[in-house]
Order: structure tokens, then C-alpha cells, then sequence
């Protein structure tokens, strides 16, 4: 028997040491997979370009939403003034005989009047005079 031998505790030594190797390694390759260094140039501008238009479309459907909610109060006051047959047409309501209080809204928001003004001289609610502000005040600086 002049072959190696090899004892439990030194196997058990080998073995740990090879364990302590593969979990270094794998926590060397996790840190590598975490880095954003591993993107090229070319996949991070995209990522970056694809961030801003769906903050772009984030903006534009909030400005949907006001407007909508803007278009439905106008149409809720058309029908409250004019019954049903005036909102079977959407030009009917659109431009009414009289002006309604969301049209004037809508005029005294292009020309730069604040909430407030508005809000009083429409008499609608304030937040209505805002959502309407912010609306149309934001369309005529674009």
C-alpha cells in the first residue's frame, strides 16, 4: 500500500475549500450580472429614450383625462339646459346657441385669466376652473 492516503478530516478540509471557491464564484458572477456596465451603449440609450416617451405618454394621457372630464361636464350641462335632443348631435353641442359656462371657461383660459376669474365669472367650481386652466393653458404654449 504505498498509495495516497487520505484521511476524513483532510477530505472534509478539500471539500469545504472547493465549496468556499464555487460560492465565491457565484457571487462574483451576481455581482457582475447586477452591474450596469454589462449593457451596451446602445441598449441604455434605448432604455433611456423608450424612460422619456413613456413619461411624454404618461403626460399626454393625463391631459386626456382632464379633457375628458372636461368635455363630459359640458355635456352633462348641455343635456341639463337643453335636453336630450341637443346632445343627439355633437355639433349641437359643441356649439350651442349660448354659450355654455365651460365654453366661456375655455375662452377666458386661452386668454391667460386664472382660476379664480374664471371659477367667478363662469360660476363653476374652482376645481372645475382649474382642470379647465390647466387644460387650455398648457394647449396654448405648445
Amino acid at each position: 500500500m504505498n498509495g495516497i492516503l487520505i484521511t476524513w478530516p483532510q477530505l472534509l478540509y478539500a471539500g469545504l475549500a472547493l465549496l468556499v471557491f464555487y460560492v465565491a464564484e457565484l457571487l462574483l458572477f451576481l455581482r457582475k450580472a447586477n452591474s450596469p456596465h454589462h449593457l451596451s451603449r446602445q441598449t441604455q440609450q434605448r432604455i433611456e429614450t423608450m424612460s422619456g416617451e413613456m413619461a411624454a405618454l404618461r403626460q399626454e394621457l393625463e391631459l386626456l383625462k382632464v379633457r375628458l372630464a372636461a368635455n363630459s361636464m359640458q355635456q352633462a350641462w348641455a343635456v341639463e339646459h337643453h335636453g336630450d335632443a341637443g346632445v343627439a348631435d355633437t355639433t349641437a353641442v359643441a356649439q350651442p346657441l349660448t354659450e355654455t359656462p365651460y365654453a366661456h371657461a375655455i375662452r377666458l383660459a386661452r386668454t391667460g385669466a386664472d382660476s379664480a376669474a374664471v371659477a367667478q365669472q363662469c360660476g363653476i367650481s374652482r376645481g372645475e376652473a382649474d382642470l379647465i386652466v390647466a387644460l387650455y393653458r398648457a394647449e396654448g404654449l405648445r
